[in-house]
């Protein structure tokens, strides 16, 4: 079928159409432009009043809606990817944490049979192993007991048992084994990530040079900043090779130390990502992840002492925070919830963007930035209630 997305305000990275036209057809934008008529035979939807939008893209997301992506059922991930389009979300990455070997290989199992469509959801796009090479003086919420030192050979089953659908690792490349580890994940096609680590400056910029090329939620779960040790996070802000990961829930991060990272990275290298985690996007309340309890109060996700066990946030909302505390513009935020992840896993010329031959994966959104129609693969996945409020 045909769609024409007629009256719409359309912003990309690179302009904006007050309005517009845009043709869908057979899953791809065929035609965008101001004042194009639409073809005879196309079903017409007027955006009037609408920003439409690149469909957001999240790269590190355990869950939301109250379906886990660290499950041993693939039908849970394609229930999650179905809920997650009312977030304005189009495509994602099965995000899983450190886990003894068993249990992640069944969640590796469960994530590569979910398959790469999910009618009437969001894309997942592979596999983000976060761990378990990761230090443990870092771990954040992860359990002692899934952390082990990098293992080439371990992560070859994981790479087996993905079925080639693993695309990013996250380690502490500090630890030993760690530059065999970049190594072997290169050579795997892999997106390395420094994450959870305790490096400290020089062995930072040494993996770095190793071939890393993204950061793990930054600031969160990693050495801190000082002045005399800059430690991991200052070779991240002073490398312009490496992206940025930013959890804008307003909790991980303080606005302050979020300015910061987006004055050195710039909106072209920081991925906006929700770390969120199954209750995201639900309300207060006692919920499980991964076997253990944790709390929701207050927008925040803790385990029983305290410690942040991932977001509750969601993309649309977390677009709306970097605007509403003047960190960003629109097109800024919106770059760094759809073309800036597309371009860590290399799929910039297909996703990102509102022009033709690229997918059809788009989101409107009103005048408060809330979700009102979510497209994936060029069809209508999502559509807000008529006289519901965002």
């Amino acid at each position: 079928m045909v769609i024409a997305l007629v009256n719409g305000r359309v912003l990309t990275p690179d302009e904006e159409i007050p309005r517009a036209t845009v043709i869908l057809d057979e899953g791809r934008i065929a035609a965008v432009g101001e004042g194009l008529p639409p073809p005879a035979a196309a079903e017409v939807i007027d955006l009037a009043g609408l920003k439409l939008a690149p469909g957001f893209i999240d790269l590190h997301v355990h869950g939301g809606g109250g379906f886990s992506l660290m499950t041993e059922d693939r039908e849970e991930v394609r229930s999650y990817a179905r809920w997650v389009v009312s977030r304005g979300v189009t495509a994602f990455l099965i995000t899983l944490a450190a886990a003894a070997r068993p249990q992640l290989e069944r969640w590796l199992a469960a994530a590569a049979s979910a398959g790469e469509s999910v009618p009437g959801g969001a894309r997942p796009l592979g596999v983000y192993l976060e761990g378990p090479f990761v230090n443990p003086k870092r771990k954040a919420s992860f359990p002692t007991e899934g952390l082990r030192l990098p293992d080439v050979s371990e992560l070859l089953a994981h790479v087996r048992t993905a079925q080639g659908r693993l695309r990013i690792i996250a380690l502490a490349p500090e630890l030993t084994g760690g530059r065999e580890l970049i190594a072997a994940a290169r050579d795997q096609g892999l997106v390395v990530s420094i994450g959870h680590s305790d490096a400290t400056y020089e062995e930072a910029l040494e993996a770095i040079s190793l071939g890393v090329t993204q950061a793990t939620h930054c600031f969160n779960a990693m050495r801190p900043f000082h002045h005399r040790e800059p430690g991991c996070l200052g070779a991240i802000l002073a490398s312009p090779q490496v992206a940025a990961e930013l959890i804008a829930d307003g909790v991980h991060v303080h606005p302050g130390a979020m300015a910061l990272l987006l004055r050195a990275k710039g909106p072209q290298r920081t991925i906006l990502v929700t770390d969120g985690v199954a209750p995201a996007g639900l309300g207060p309340g006692t919920y499980s992840l991964a076997g253990r309890q944790i709390e929701v109060t207050a927008g925040m996700a803790t385990l029983a002492d305290g410690t942040l066990a991932g977001s509750v946030a969601t993309m649309d909302q977390s677009v709306r925070n970097l605007v509403r505390l003047g960190l960003a513009s629109l097109q800024e935020a919106l770059r760094m919830a759809s073309l800036n992840p597309a371009v860590a896993l290399g799929l910039e010329g297909r996703k990102g963007r509102i022009a033709r031959g690229f997918d059809a994966d788009l989101v409107a959104l009103d005048e408060g930035l809330e979700v009102v129609m979510t497209f994936v693969g060029g069809e209508m996945a999502f559509c807000r209630p008529k006289g519901s409020a965002g």
